[in-house]
C-alpha cells in the first residue's frame, strides 16, 4: 500500500511538470502567435492605412488573428503537445480558438470602440490576455489527447 501511493504520488508529480513544461511552452507559442498578430495587426492600421473606419478596426484585428491561429495551431502540436500536426483535432482547435476568439475579439471590440479608441494595440494585449487560460485547457483537453 505504502509502494502504491508512493508510485501515485510519483506518477502525479510527472504529470504536474509534464503541465507545467507544456504550460510553458503553450505561452512561448502564444508569444510567437501574439507577435505575428500584433505584426500583422500594425502593418494593417499603419503601415497600409486601414485604420479610418471602424469596420476597418476590426476586419484588420480579425485578419491578424487569423493568422495567428495557423501559427500557433502548427507550433502547439509539434513544439507544445508534441502531436503530428495530421493528428491534431484540427476542428476541436478551430472551435476551442473560435471560443477564445469571443473573448478575446470582444473584449478588443469594447475597449476599442469605447474607452481605448486610440489604442488599438493595447486593447489586442487585454483581449489576447483574457482567452489564453481557456485555450491551454482546452487545447490540451480535445485537441492534442495524446499529449
Amino acid at each position: 500500500m505504502v509502494g502504491r501511493s508512493r508510485g501515485s504520488g510519483a506518477d502525479a508529480q510527472a504529470v504536474h511538470q509534464q503541465v507545467l513544461r507544456q504550460l510553458w511552452r503553450f505561452l512561448m507559442v502564444g508569444a510567437a502567435g501574439f507577435a505575428l498578430d500584433m505584426a500583422v495587426l500594425a502593418f494593417l492600421l499603419y503601415g497600409a492605412g486601414y485604420n479610418k473606419s471602424e469596420a476597418q478596426l476590426l476586419l484588420c484585428r480579425l485578419a491578424a488573428f487569423l493568422a495567428a491561429i495557423a501559427l500557433t495551431f502548427v507550433l502547439n502540436a509539434r513544439y507544445t503537445f508534441g502531436a503530428r500536426v495530421r493528428h491534431a483535432n484540427v476542428t476541436g482547435y478551430l472551435m476551442i480558438q473560435a471560443a477564445g476568439a469571443g473573448i478575446n475579439l470582444g473584449v478588443y471590440a469594447l475597449l476599442v470602440l469605447g474607452p481605448f479608441t486610440s489604442l488599438p494595440l493595447v486593447s489586442m494585449i487585454i483581449g489576447s490576455a483574457a482567452a489564453t487560460g481557456s485555450n491551454f485547457l482546452l487545447s490540451r483537453r480535445f485537441v492534442y489527447r495524446s499529449a
